[in-house]
C-alpha cells in the first residue's frame, strides 16, 4: 500500500511518460523499440519506491515496525512486476492502435515478440539495479550500474571477437534464436526472467540483510 501511494503522488511523472509515449508514437516507426523503452521505463518505478524509503534513514524506521528484511524484499520484486506487466500491456496496446492508425506495417507476429522482448528487457534491468541499490544505496547504486553495464558492452564486445578469432559462428546461432516458434520463445523467455528474478532475489536478500540502518 506504502509503495502504490507512492506511484500514485507520482502524477507529472506518469504525465511526462504519457507524453514521450504519445510524441514517439507519432513521430518514430519502430514501434517495437518503442515498447520495450518504455516498458523499462515504467519498470523503474520501483527503484524510486526504494529511494523514498531511504530517503532520511527511513529505511532504519520501515525495519523497527513489523515487517521483516525478507519480505521487504520480495515485495519489491513482487511490486515490480505489479508495475510492469499493466505498464506493458498498455504500451503494446497503445503501439498496436497507432500503427494501425498511421498505416505502418506491424504484424502481430512481430507485434507479440516486441511485447515479450520488453518485458524480458525490463527483466533484465530489474534484475540487475535492484540489488544494486540495496546493496550500495541511491547514489552509489549509480556508479556501481555504470560499471555494471560497461562492463556488460565490453564482455558481449569481447565474446563476439572471440567467436570470430575461433571460427565460431555466432550470427547463426542468433538466426536460430530468432528462427524459434513464437510458443518456445515465450516458454524459453519466460523461464530466463523467472531464472534472472530469483538469482537478482537472493542477491537482494543477501544484501539487504547484511546492511546496517
Amino acid at each position: 500500500m506504502k509503495d502504490l501511494r507512492l506511484i500514485k503522488g507520482q502524477k507529472q511523472f506518469s504525465g511526462v511518460i504519457l507524453i514521450m509515449m504519445v510524441i514517439f508514437m507519432t513521430a518514430y516507426t519502430n514501434f517495437a523499440f518503442v515498447i520495450s523503452y518504455f516498458t523499462i521505463m515504467i519498470g523503474i518505478l520501483t527503484l524510486t519506491t526504494i529511494s523514498y524509503d531511504e530517503f532520511e534513514n527511513g529505511m532504519g524506521y520501515l525495519f523497527t515496525l513489523p515487517v521483516s528484511r525478507r519480505e521487504y524484499v520480495g515485495e519489491k520484486y513482487l511490486f515490480s512486476i505489479v508495475t510492469t506487466l499493466p505498464g506493458l500491456a498498455a504500451v503494446s496496446v497503445f503501439s498496436f492502435v497507432f500503427s494501425r492508425i498511421r498505416k505502418i506495417d506491424f504484424p502481430v507476429g512481430e507485434w507479440v515478440l516486441s511485447a515479450v522482448a520488453g518485458f524480458l528487457l525490463a527483466t533484465v534491468v530489474l534484475a540487475v539495479v535492484i540489488p544494486l541499490q540495496l546493496k550500495f544505496g541511491t547514489d552509489k547504486s549509480r556508479v556501481a550500474l555504470m560499471l555494471v553495464w560497461g562492463g556488460g558492452i565490453l564482455a558481449v564486445y569481447l565474446g563476439i571477437k572471440v567467436c570470430e578469432a575461433t571460427g565460431i559462428d555466432w550470427k547463426a546461432a542468433a538466426d536460430w534464436v530468432c528462427g524459434l516458434k513464437p510458443v518456445v520463445a515465450l516458454t524459453g523467455i519466460t523461464v530466463i526472467c523467472g531464472i534472472l528474478m530469483i538469482i537478482s532475489y537472493l542477491f537482494s536478500l543477501r544484501f539487504i540483510e547484511k546492511r546496517e540502518f
